[in-house]
């Protein structure tokens, strides 16, 4: 009895989180856009990885902020049972090259140009709120050209 309670308490630990995100897609899926912005935020994350829980309320803190930018915030969770469609989510947003290279992989967002494939640059937990925002703030001028 003990043992199950134990075993039921850590899988609630390392599950809530995946049940109370809401999905960063949802909002961009509802609406059909014809050009899509040229930045992508795509964030590695699984519902074990502990740099995740540091780094993503930071992003999804500054998330808010750039709801009418030119950039395009994917998640791919690597979470056991959610891997499913990962690939073709990577290659419908033009990024595919990237997503191969670093499968399975936690714990950062990259800022990616879609054009190019290039990645501008890798947003992990030392980055705090404000430099969160200066990263995506200056790639954005870049890819606004």
């Amino acid at each position: 009895m003990r043992l199950s309670l134990i075993i039921l308490a850590a899988l609630a630990t390392f599950m809530a989180p995946n049940f109370f995100r809401a999905e960063w897609e949802t909002a961009a899926q509802a609406d059909v856009v014809e050009e899509r912005p040229r930045l992508v935020a795509a964030m590695f994350r699984s519902s074990w990885c502990s740099s995740c829980r540091i780094i993503e309320p930071r992003i999804d803190d500054v998330r808010e902020d750039y709801e009418d930018a030119a950039v395009e915030f994917i998640r791919f969770d690597f979470t056991l049972g959610r891997r499913d469609g990962l690939r073709e989510r990577a290659a419908e947003a033009g990024i595919s090259e990237v997503f191969m290279q670093l499968e399975g992989r936690t714990g950062f967002m990259l800022l990616i140009d879609r054009d190019t494939g290039q990645v501008f640059e890798a947003v992990t937990t030392a980055y705090d709120r404000d430099n969160i925002r200066a990263a995506i703030d200056r790639w954005l001028a870049v890819t606004a050209d």
